[in-house]
């Protein structure tokens, strides 16, 4: 009779346990737009040794793109649809001042970051982990 006592014990216990899973352990929205200053909006394309390429990136008011041989990938429509998707965190995080623009955005597993100084009305520079790269507005 204890041990059924015990066993009864037991499952009540269990069965009154919390639910750990949300339901929703993803989107983090805590801030899912993309609001680049005004001072470095527009088209920037790499400057190498003088030489202009075909990649950089396009800064709008409430956007940012990479750009590639005149395609633009823009990340807020990613956030836009990926934003509500469960288990997929996205979240954009900015910090932003007179010269330096830098900002990280999640898409489910991956993390971008980008970090941008000022270096003229004309000119940016992206600081990179190997090193700097000069862009050029268009």
């Amino acid at each position: 009779m204890k041990k059924l006592l015990y066993l009864f014990l037991a499952l009540t216990i269990i069965s009154c346990g919390g639910d750990d899973d949300s339901g929703n352990t993803n989107n983090n929205s805590s801030n899912l737009t993309i609001n680049p200053p005004s001072w470095i909006q527009g088209t920037y394309l790499q400057e190498v040794a003088g030489q202009t390429l075909p990649q950089g990136y396009e800064f709008k008011p409430d956007d940012f793109c990479s750009v590639f041989s005149n395609m633009a990938t823009c990340y807020q429509a990613q956030l836009d649809l990926y934003g509500d998707t469960a288990n997929f965190e996205t979240d954009v995080y900015e910090e932003i001042d007179s010269n330096r623009y830098f900002i990280e955005i999640t898409l489910g597993v991956t993390i971008y970051d980008f970090e941008f100084e000022k270096v003229s009305s004309t000119s940016i520079r992206q600081i990179l982990p190997t090193g700097e790269a000069t862009y050029i507005l268009q």
